[in-house]
């Protein structure tokens, strides 16, 4: 009886459907427990591959490292070279650098880099190499200026690289001299002027104006020069200033430096007004020479260039630009002077075949007959706007202007009438 009542108790409960009592686990029922731990898988899974939140947070954080290794690196960088720098520009100009003085020995026929050896192995210096860069930049081993003299010198570190140069020499190579080269004067003018300081010798000079290699001068190798019949490579180039010049130097030194002067005077506005009148720049001198030599004043410079052109503008009508100038240019090559012809040019030199004569050749003449300045090379390349094709000028350097022979034949008898008449007096 007992068995049958426990049996249909466990009937009645099984038609109730009363659930079984869960396995309490920490607190919270199994099933609830389970759950928990799927919630926390996904949230570690979610956190594994990223979620949103923790994308953000990481990049954010990526982005500031990174930043922070470039600047560390810009400012690693930067400091290096502010530390070269500042490093290399004082060993050049000794800014602060020790005041001990050191002893050195100079050996004969020294070159800038061995003295950079020398200077930096008794610690005079701290970068040869430098020292080496900054006298090849001076053109110290091409100075003669700067031939060492073999000794034992005292320096110090306060001493900056051009000091150093100068310590070595002998003090009397440096000296200096001014002389001014006139406007106008030929390659045997400024020879001769040379000369009269006792300056090279006639060879020498005419070497280094005729064959001397000039690097750097573009313009050079565009001089016609050769089998034309010019007699100075140079004529025309060296350009008429007042230099301060070393002493006892070769005579090239001082050719190149009237060719630097040159150089510069050579600006964009000048090379490219030369292009738009379609001529070379040997061309705009030839004319440049001709205006320098043929008109006096200044304010008669455009019209003679206005008259040179026209004649170069006409082609046949007047071919010939028939300057006084260049007979006599032609006449001191042969060793004739103004001097050996008191009354002016004779017909017969009118008539010299020489390819410096522009009564006999046509148009341009082989290259310039002196050295013009600045004044006259701009009114080569910008003449007046006349009709005039012929001038002339008097005993006083007035200049006569005409456009017809007829009313130049008419100028020249009234200069010659007037002068009669000043003679008379």
């Amino acid at each position: 009886m007992l068995m049958t009542l426990f049996g249909k108790k466990d009937k009645k409960k099984d038609e109730l459907n009363v659930p079984e009592p869960e396995e309490v686990i920490g607190g919270y029922r199994k099933s609830e427990y389970e759950e928990a731990l799927e919630e926390l898988d996904e949230e570690k899974k979610d956190d594994f591959f990223g979620r949103d939140s923790m994308t953000e947070s990481g990049s954010t954080v990526m982005a500031i490292v990174k930043a922070i290794c470039y600047i560390v690196l810009i400012v690693v960088i930067s400091g290096a070279l502010a530390y070269f720098t500042i490093s290399f520009a004082n060993d050049v100009f000794a800014f602060v650098k020790s005041d001990e003085e050191m002893e050195v020995v100079i050996p004969d026929n020294a070159t800038s880099a061995e003295l950079a050896e020398i200077l930096h192995d008794a610690g005079v210096i701290k970068y040869p190499s430098v020292f080496k860069i900054y006298a090849k930049l001076k053109g110290i081993d091409k100075n003669r200026a700067f031939n060492f003299v073999a000794g034992t010198y005292t320096v110090n570190g306060m001493m900056n690289y051009d000091e150093l140069f100068l310590a070595f020499i002998e003090k009397n190579t440096i000296s200096t001299f001014r002389l001014t080269i006139p406007e106008g004067y030929t390659c045997d003018e400024i020879i001769e002027l040379f000369m009269s300081k006792g300056i090279g010798t006639k060879e020498g000079w005419i070497y280094a104006i005729n064959e001397y290699e000039y690097e750097g001068f573009d313009f050079i190798k565009d001089i016609k020069w050769g089998d034309n019949g010019r007699y100075y490579r140079l004529e025309g180039y060296l350009f008429p200033d007042t230099y301060d010049f070393y002493t006892d130097q070769p005579e090239y030194y001082y050719l190149r430096r009237m060719l630097v002067r040159f150089n510069d005077i050579m600006d964009e506005k000048i090379l490219t007004r030369v292009n738009e009148l379609g001529i070379s720049l040997d061309d705009a001198l030839i004319l440049a020479s001709l205006i320098e030599e043929e008109a006096y004043y200044k304010y008669d410079f455009d019209q003679v260039s206005s008259v040179l052109w026209n004649r170069l503008k006409s082609g046949t009508k007047l071919p010939k630009l028939e300057c006084d100038s260049t007979i006599w240019y032609a006449l001191a090559h042969k060793g004739i002077t103004r001097e050996d012809r008191p009354q002016g040019l004779t017909k017969s030199d009118l008539e010299m075949p020489d390819p410096y004569n522009s009564y006999v050749v046509d148009g341009l003449i082989p290259g310039p007959i002196c050295n013009p300045g600045y004044e006259s090379i701009s009114c080569a390349l910008a003449p007046a706007e006349t009709a005039f094709y012929y001038f002339v000028s008097d005993s006083h350097s007035v200049m006569y202007y005409a456009k017809t022979l007829s009313e130049h034949n008419a100028n020249i008898k009234s200069i010659k009438d007037a002068e009669a008449r000043e003679n008379a007096q």
